[in-house]
């Protein structure tokens, strides 16, 4: 197996922890995720949860450069720093490197005219996305399977209204019991295609998770479209792991869905189709002939 969620990264930010590793595969591997953060002993999500680092997604650097992958001392960070983005990041970046709470608050709020024109209507799916990526990364804070309550007391220093705290909340239930996908083939396979399966879905917050790779094969335009969506991301290998067998054995062990994208009469993946089904896991194909190939109109992705 590849590896559980990337832990070698080019990073910004002080990194304060790395994740736990993965033992096990697949929905097996989460189980013992929670069963071994439930051993732990001493640890209190209300006082820990605002005070735990995590990663978040692979993102372009600038053009022609590498992408990056940036360290959030902080869930409050995260969330501060979203009101910049995408069009400033270099109000981002100050956030990221800002060593206390109130330092990274009282700079976003003093440039509540760079935040996002709108905030107010995506800042619920950015903190669901936002402990998404925590729960992925840092088992040891049981937020896969902790009481929605301590979760609620742990997230107190946000300060945010208390009926958007519990309405966030049911909606991350609804994303720890969603579907985590893969897609083998979609690097190939016509964009627009590709756009119509994982326009499938989508809902107007969090409800799954996308298992992917992070190197050159990895079919970007579909993972910053996730994103975009604000859909978190479990990352398989690093930047420099091959797009070999055992790279996708990874993606099919840590998911429970896979949709696969096959050319019409080809069997380039009939050895991923026979191994996700050999799992028991629900495979979506996805056919499509070359003449698909002519429809560059990314309907679905846009």
């Amino acid at each position: 197996m590849i590896g559980a969620p990337v832990r070698s990264v080019k990073a910004s930010g002080p990194l304060l922890w790395q994740p736990w590793p993965m033992h096990g595969k697949g929905i097996v591997a989460r189980a013992n995720h929670r069963r071994f953060a439930r051993r732990l002993a001493g640890m209190n999500l209300a006082d820990e949860l605002l005070k735990t680092s995590f990663f978040g997604p692979w993102v372009p650097a600038g053009e022609g450069e590498p992408r990056v992958q940036h360290v959030y001392a902080s869930l409050l960070h995260w969330y501060e720093s979203a009101k910049f983005m995408p069009l400033h990041p270099t109000h981002r970046d100050y956030i990221l490197h800002s060593p206390t709470f109130k330092e990274a608050k009282r700079y976003s709020r003093l440039r509540k005219d760079a935040w996002r024109s709108d905030w107010n209507m995506v800042r619920p799916s950015i903190l669901i996305s936002g402990l998404g990526m925590l729960a992925l990364q840092r088992s040891d804070l049981n937020l896969m399977s902790a009481e929605l309550s301590d979760i609620k007391a742990g997230l107190g220093d946000l300060a945010l209204p208390e009926r958007f705290i519990d309405a966030c909340l049911e909606r991350f239930e609804t994303w720890r019991t969603g579907a985590f996908v893969t897609f083998i083939g979609a690097d190939t396979a016509p964009e627009a295609i590709v756009g119509k399966a994982v326009a499938k879905l989508v809902s107007p917050l969090p409800t799954w998770t996308l298992v992917s790779s992070c190197n050159a094969k990895t079919p970007w335009r579909l993972h910053d479209w996730c994103l975009s969506r604000f859909v978190p991301v479990a990352y398989m290998g690093k930047p420099e792991t091959r797009n070999s067998r055992p790279l996708q054995e990874s993606l099919i062990d840590y998911a429970d869905q896979v949709v696969i994208f096959e050319e019409k009469r080809a069997k380039k993946h009939d050895k991923a189709i026979t191994l996700a089904r050999g799992k028991r896991r629900k495979v979506t194909l996805e056919i499509y002939t070359p003449a698909d190939e002519a429809n560059r109109s990314l309907e679905g992705m846009n």
